[in-house]
């Protein structure tokens, strides 16, 4: 019995193949040289783990690119993104451009404070889709100059206590997450702030969302201060 093993490497368009199977599409290889990298440009080479290398004579991963990669599924379009779902199949979705920015609007204009240490409404809302936000916000307060408290204001679904209702606070505090500030004002000052920024994840379909201020000392909202701001950002 006679036993016969044989190892070979295939090249084609080139005498010199790098590769268990080395393609040089431009047939630019020199004979009897090996290629540069610049020759690599137009080869395609598989390795002896299957790993494929375009552009490239050593791969390191399954597919390795250099240059261009053109997906086409039949939902490609411009700005779309590319993603992947739990499995790794990728897909192209829209990025939600018209969405991606929601601002607060207020139903009212002023606010007084009633020392019930309560929350009142700020008249501030919004109504975000689902998926994952970052809510910022500032609210001025004028106030007596004497003025020495801390204050907080929340997120909340209702309009008369502290509730989530349709989205979650992802941040450590969880449900306990506020905006706040310490407000010490002098003989000078009339004006005091109240801001913050917060990470929550809409889990329902959309949520209509509120501004509550913590109802201690004495202070009035006027939404149209210049400084106020509140509005949500999408995160994707």
């Amino acid at each position: 019995m006679i036993s016969l093993s044989t190892y070979a490497q295939v090249g084609i368009n080139t005498q010199l193949p790098l590769k268990p199977l080395h393609i040089d599409g431009g047939k630019d290889n020199v004979k009897g040289v090996n290629p540069t990298a610049e020759h690599a440009k137009n080869d395609e080479v598989i390795d002896q783990q299957g790993n494929v290398g375009l552009g490239v004579f050593t791969s390191t991963t399954k597919l390795d690119i250099n240059g261009k990669l053109r997906v086409v599924d039949g939902q490609e379009a411009a700005n779309k993104l590319l993603r992947a779902d739990s499995q790794g199949v990728y897909y192209w979705e829209a990025i939600p451009y018209a969405t991606l920015t929601v601002l607060g609007t207020f139903e009212k204009e002023v606010v007084n404070a009633l020392n019930t240490e309560a929350l009142l409404y700020s008249n501030g809302l919004f109504t975000l889709t689902k998926g994952k936000w970052i809510v910022n916000a500032v609210v001025t307060l004028s106030m007596p100059s004497d003025t020495n408290l801390w204050l907080h204001a929340y997120l909340s679904s209702i309009k008369t206590a502290k509730q989530s209702t349709g989205f979650t606070f992802l941040g450590p505090s969880g449900s306990k997450t506020a905006y706040a500030a310490r407000l010490i004002l002098s003989t000078d000052d009339v004006f005091g702030l109240v801001s913050g920024s917060s990470i929550i994840d809409v889990t329902a379909p959309q949520a209509t969302i509120y501004l509550l201020i913590e109802d201690k000392g004495s202070w009035k909202f006027t939404p149209n201060y210049w400084e106020n701001y509140f509005y949500a950002i999408h995160v994707l």
